[in-house]
């Protein structure tokens, strides 16, 4: 391997992002590869005409331990972040613990991991193939690829099952891990729903949340907004279904848990998150190949929380930046 090692990371949510800035501010210079448009992963926005705007994803973060509060403090220093103080029901406390958004949108909460970086947005990672010189990074826009010395893969299980099947070592402890589904609702009303609180959460068994998109910071606070992710179960038996029938059958659930304080609906757009949540993590920070060139890991490694992608991908960082790996 050279003294400087190409290095190529598959993934620019929270995991890929917090490996990469802490490799670059290392002296490192890592290659970022995303299939989406823009980095953050789930922690996604929607844009739609009017200034409208939804955070279909990651709802908030918090952090437990130092390294992200005090990563998370930087944020919301750089503007790119605030903390959430909605009116909740059933017992939710936003103030037990800060509940962090980003500005003016959840994606805003990754940019300044992301600036500076060698970052390949919209750029599918197809295939990853072992060769004598290193790993060679397939795309579906440049089928010959490139070579790298070593690989970080912070896609969800399913998709590393794919690229990484033939590694016999990395593959097997992936069966140990679950992951759900979720569908999510994003809903424009004619007029506020009086006298419902920001924040739902229920046992229903279509809906695990509802929440009013516009009561958070720096958002259009004219339009309004609501977000709903449907629960695991109901996600799992209805994920093949088109987004429209999904979308109605999601409405009709929002309609029986605001009843006569739901306004009429403008728009309602379904979206599918294939893997969404992390029911059973691996339970260490991630996986590494036996000769040290490969490492995976995101949310799925340690549980389902923002903080644990971003533990994980630094964890892979420091093992890099160190020259060695301790499982």
């Amino acid at each position: 391997m050279n003294a400087s090692p190409r290095i190529a990371i598959i993934g620019a949510g929270m995991a890929g992002l917090a490996c990469a800035r802490e490799l670059q501010d290392a002296g490192f210079r890592p290659v970022v590869f995303d299939k989406g448009r823009s980095p953050g992963g789930r922690l996604a926005t929607r844009r739609l005409d009017g200034d409208i705007r939804f955070d279909h994803g990651a709802q908030y973060v918090t952090a437990h331990g130092d390294a992200f509060r005090s990563t998370l403090a930087a944020i919301i220093e750089d503007g790119a972040a605030a903390r959430w103080r909605p009116a909740t029901a059933n017992g939710i406390d936003p103030a037990a613990e800060d509940w962090i958004t980003g500005t003016p949108g959840m994606s805003a909460l990754v940019k300044p991991l992301a600036a500076g970086l060698d970052l390949h947005a919209d750029c599918e990672v197809i295939a990853v193939e072992r060769e004598t010189a290193g790993w060679r990074i397939r795309r579906a826009d440049h089928a010959t690829g490139d070579c790298f010395d070593l690989v970080v893969s912070m896609v969800p299980v399913p998709q590393a099952r794919r690229l990484f099947g033939p590694v016999r070592d990395v593959a097997e402890a992936l069966d140990d891990v679950t992951m759900a589904p979720c569908w999510a609702l994003m809903l424009v009303f004619a007029g506020p729903a009086a006298g419902v609180p920001d924040v739902l959460q229920t046992g229903s068994e279509t809906l695990s949340w509802l929440s009013r998109n516009n009561s958070k910071p720096g958002r259009n606070a004219a339009s309004e907004c609501w977000v709903a992710h449907a629960t695991a179960d109901w996600s799992s038996r209805h994920l093949e279904l088109e987004r429209e029938p999904v979308a109605a059958l999601l409405v009709d659930a929002v309609q029986r848990m605001l009843g006569g304080a739901m306004p009429r609906v403008e728009q309602a757009i379904a979206h599918r998150w294939r893997y969404a949540r992390t029911v059973r993590a691996l339970g260490r920070p991630c996986l590494a190949s036996r000769d040290g060139t490969l490492f995976l890991g995101g949310d799925w490694a340690l549980g389902a929380r923002v903080e644990c992608a971003f533990d994980s991908g630094r964890a892979i960082a420091r093992a890099i930046i160190d020259g060695r790996w301790k499982p």
